[in-house]
């Protein structure tokens, strides 16, 4: 049988994938700061699609090149965030930039979309997978009590953590526009992700100005920053519990 091709989950794949290709042209025509954030959230949505339609559809090639392509651009991400902060260049290598378009791998992918008929609880199926993520990086934070580890380890953990929350985030998105999901969810994994966000852009900063004596005092406030943050941070765990359990329980 041949997909409904009005069904939500193919319509939403077809918008998608042509997002992804209009940020990756744009990105090779000019990688400035606008373009390099703006492909990396379109492919960031494409690897939640990806993860959504996984059940019925597998393509680890396309997702394990997808991801190398996010991390070709991130030391460029990192610097230009940095130079848009204190007006220099930070002493980040920057690559060269590469963006696959991938034009073969995803019109073939949404080739194959076309002939899945049955595509109930695909939606569910990948919310509950999104809640036991969450909750199997929550565990790891909490592997030892924060006394008992270094700032350095805190940070680590809290940046794994991070990057669960950020494709969370844009899963959730994608299950809102399906009405498989809550504006609340949205609203909590956003705001978690510029909490984090700042948290390691502070640590970046750090290192960054490391021998800069002329920076002594920003990095001094920065430290500041970051401690009060973690405290803060470990007291508002049962903030991203109680979002689990909601994602878990939903009748959505």
């Amino acid at each position: 049988m041949v997909a409904n091709m009005l069904d939500p989950l193919l319509v939403q794949a077809r918008v998608l994938v042509a997002s992804y290709r209009h940020a990756a042209r744009a990105v090779c025509r000019e990688a400035s700061e606008p373009h390099v954030h703006g492909y990396r959230i379109a492919a960031r949505r494409m690897q939640v699609l990806l993860a959504l339609w996984r059940p019925a559809l597998c393509h680890p090639k396309l997702e394990r090149r997808l991801q190398l392509a996010i991390g070709r651009l991130s030391a460029l991400r990192d610097a230009q965030v940095y130079a848009a902060r204190f007006g220099a260049s930070s002493t980040i290598v920057l690559p060269r930039v590469t963006v696959p378009l991938f034009s073969g791998l995803l019109a073939h992918w949404l080739d194959e979309l076309e002939q899945i008929s049955d595509t109930s609880g695909l939606a569910r199926h990948y919310r509950r997978h999104l809640a036991r993520r969450l909750d199997g990086a929550l565990s790891r934070l909490d592997e030892n009590p924060a006394g008992d580890v270094s700032h350095r380890q805190q940070l680590r953990r809290w940046h794994h953590l991070r990057l669960e929350i950020k494709q969370a985030r844009y899963g959730a998105e994608l299950l809102l526009e399906l009405g498989a999901g809550a504006a609340q969810w949205v609203s909590a994994f956003s705001h978690w992700q510029e909490r984090l966000g700042q948290l390691q852009d502070w640590r970046q900063w750090r290192r960054a100005l490391k021998g800069n004596k002329r920076q002594s005092r920003v990095r001094s406030k920065l430290k500041r920053k970051i401690v009060t943050r973690l405290r803060r941070l470990d007291c508002q765990q049962a903030e991203l519990v109680g979002l689990k359990v909601a994602m878990l329980d939903s009748p959505l």
